[in-house]
């Protein structure tokens, strides 16, 4: 049987040709781009800490997690949408099954369409004096 000579079976020939031609060329050549400085530098500004903005639609209250979906607000009974995010007075996302049963002051959003609560972040001590005193 003879040997196949096929360039298809064998594709390692055809790079290696390739490799020992284009290699010394290209490591002749320093790259622009790694020793470049960008132009301008921009300075992403953080915000402050503490400061959340939330939507012009936030409604504020006291949150009581029943059993998900399941939840009160001001002793009202609500639903959570599929989608329901708690974010915790640090700005972190929280599981809701990890503060069930306790009274927390929040900020929320309904959804537009169910009315099922969408969204909820429990208040610092600074917020809840900052948006009490706007009432």
């Amino acid at each position: 049987m003879q040997p196949s000579v096929s360039p298809w079976m064998n594709t390692m020939n055809r790079c290696l040709l390739a490799t020992l031609i284009a290699a010394p060329v290209l490591a002749a050549f320093p790259c622009a781009a790694q020793n470049a400085v960008p132009a301008v530098q921009t300075i992403a500004t953080a915000p402050h800490p503490g400061h959340r903005n939330f939507p012009s639609t936030v409604e504020f209250g006291v949150l009581r997690i029943d059993q998900i979906p399941n939840a009160q607000i001001n002793g009202q009974a609500i639903r959570t949408a599929p989608g329901f995010r708690l974010f915790s007075a640090d700005n972190k996302l929280i599981f809701a099954h990890t503060v069930q049963s306790q009274a927390l002051k929040v900020a929320y959003v309904k959804e537009a369409s169910t009315q099922w609560l969408l969204t909820a972040w429990i208040l610092t001590p600074e917020e809840l004096a900052t948006f009490s005193a706007k009432r």
